[in-house]
């Protein structure tokens, strides 16, 4: 970002006679602001705007290099870990959702624990257990996805398992609750319905969830953003503060030239234009 003072940008080469007149300039400036302490305040000013601007100036420009590079990251993690755009919750998010669904699923299967005839404390261990199983079965899931035949065999393994609760469940009805066989059944396999499908939908969600490394990547890339259009703004601002400056500046120079004695044979457009190179000469890249 530049500021462009009094002139246009980009100035001819200059002869002998210009750098003869701007160097008179130079000196008439110099004179200017001895003669005129309220001019040499605004000058001081101006300076310390222009200091100001040049930091703003490179903050923006390396937080904009950082932002940069934290987006390069983020593409390159999202073409190896999420090509297609599918995973669409954060990590946070995700995993706040499966840990509900395994909660939930703790009901089901504490009533299935108790199939094994234990007492309270054991039960519990046996649910614990086999939530352990059911967040095992939605990575399982998520992680054969790709896989046809890995994918095939842990479903297997997973019905097996339900199948096993439910006739459990189902003997456990029978034998202590006095329940007939098909109320029994059918409670012990509502029950079992209810477990799966809270590990499906695990496992759906994580199909969706973004990567820890990937959801990393994209909050420090959205952190850069918002921080390069800080230091954007920022030298923004501080750019409209110099030009203000040197607005001043110009309003002070152009009476006081005109009201001055210009060199020999030198109109007073073309020694205004001098003294306004002398006042841009003073700060460097503008």
């Amino acid at each position: 970002m530049t500021v462009s003072a009094f002139g246009g940008p980009g100035e001819p080469e200059r002869s002998p006679r210009d750098l003869e007149l701007d160097a008179q300039a130079s000196a008439a400036v110099s004179v200017w602001l001895h003669d005129h302490p309220a001019v040499a305040s605004e000058l001081e000013e101006a300076v310390r705007a222009h200091t100001h601007l040049q930091e703003l100036e490179g903050r923006a420009r390396q937080a904009a290099t950082t932002a940069a590079n934290a987006q390069q990251r983020v593409a390159s993690l999202t073409s190896k870990l999420d090509p297609d755009g599918y995973r669409i919750l954060g990590f946070a998010t995700g995993a706040a959702i499966v840990t509900a669904l395994t909660v939930l699923d703790a009901v089901p299967l504490n009533w299935a624990a108790q199939a094994f005839g234990l007492d309270a404390a054991g039960s519990w261990l046996i649910t614990g257990i086999l939530l352990v199983g059911s967040v095992g079965a939605m990575a399982g899931l998520e992680v054969t996805r790709g896989n046809a035949r890995r994918r095939a065999a842990l479903a297997a393994v997973i019905a097996a398992a339900y199948i096993a609760l439910v006739v459990l469940r189902t003997q456990f009805l029978i034998t202590v609750g006095g329940a007939s066989l098909p109320a029994a059944l059918l409670q012990a396999l509502l029950l079992s319905a209810i477990s799966a499908g809270l590990v499906l939908c695990g496992s759906a969600v994580m199909a969706r969830t973004r990567q820890l490394s990937l959801d990393r990547a994209r909050a420090a890339a959205r952190r850069a953003r918002h921080a390069a259009a800080a230091a954007r703004a920022a030298a923004q601002r501080a750019a409209e503060r110099m030009q203000r400056h040197l607005g001043v500046l110009r309003q002070m120079l152009i009476p006081w030239a005109l009201g001055s004695a210009a060199p020999a044979g030198i109109d007073h457009a073309s020694w205004t234009a001098a003294l306004e190179r002398a006042i841009r000469a003073l700060f460097p890249e503008l």
